[in-house]
């Protein structure tokens, strides 16, 4: 039997597709050794491993802008564009979201931060549920928009400045079939403009390493794209991917994300019955 991985990329909003995806992989009982996920993909990697189906849906697709956890609206109460206490505080009590279940789980898991000081991309875990959380908060934290997250000696931001797709990582430890979930469309990718290099250089002028890094990003991304349909032309990877145009990073259209939420979840069908020959 395979030993089998489930890497989750991020992408603010665009994370809807992923949710769908999820929320097919959760109702046909696949259950993968290990799951790594990103920014918004380590927010669907709770709902994964706590088997919470729908709950990342519940979270991204808000009828009231203020109950969002983005948005000009909730900004006006919460002083802050993306307020990530909501989605890991306020949202947990609201949806009843099972932290014991998810901290009990028997599926591996790791969730990609960025690490300011060295510019490296680390791979963290955790058994207590605070903990996991503040792990969730710094993959997840924005660079420009959300401040860094302390663990321990160092600061953190969003893991997919270092890791956008870490693949290398569940091969690095031994996996040989991987699912994995990207949130832009074939031909799509990620890259850094000269306006947004200016911000880095001012607000993170102190991490030359973290600022190199994060300049280079759209080279990695290139480079791991082409590592996962490498892996894909050699049958030890799938690639899930949206085939229609994806949702903005801060998309509040209502109509547009559960337009991108039922997207996912029909393109996961296509692959459920391959799959499962992974665990045969």
């Amino acid at each position: 039997m395979h030993k089998t991985a489930l890497v989750l990329e991020g992408g603010g909003l665009r994370g809807i597709f992923t949710a769908g995806v999820v929320d097919c992989l959760l109702e046909n009982k696949i259950v993968f050794d290990y799951v790594i996920g990103v920014s918004a993909g380590a927010c669907n990697l709770f709902a994964y491993v706590g088997g919470q189906r729908r709950y990342i849906k519940k979270c991204m697709i808000q009828k009231n802008p203020f109950d969002s956890f983005y948005g000009v609206p909730q900004a006006i109460e919460s002083h802050r564009l993306v307020d990530l206490d909501k989605v890991f505080e306020e949202y947990s009590e609201t949806y009843g979201f099972d932290f014991e279940r998810f901290i009990q789980s028997p599926i591996r898991w790791e969730m990609v931060v960025s690490n300011m000081r060295t510019g490296q991309a680390e791979y963290l875990h955790a058994d207590d549920i605070e903990e996991a959380k503040l792990i969730g908060k710094a993959s997840c934290s924005l660079p420009i928009i959300t401040p860094p997250v302390r663990i321990g000696e160092d600061l953190y931001l969003d893991g997919g400045i270092c890791d956008s797709i870490p693949v290398q990582r569940a091969l690095d430890l031994g996996y040989d079939r991987v699912l994995v979930i990207l949130t832009r469309k074939k031909g799509n990718f990620s890259r850094i403009n000269d306006a947004t290099k200016l911000v880095f250089s001012r607000l993170y002028g102190s991490y030359p390493d973290f600022l190199k890094t994060a300049f280079d990003r759209g080279n990695k991304y290139r480079e791991e794209v082409a590592l996962c349909e490498r892996l894909e032309a050699e049958q030890k990877a799938i690639i899930i991917r949206p085939t229609m145009q994806e949702v903005n990073r801060l998309e509040s259209d209502e109509d547009e994300l559960s337009m991108s939420y039922y997207h996912g979840y029909t393109k996961a069908k296509e692959y459920i019955a391959q799959l499962k020959q992974w665990f045969v």
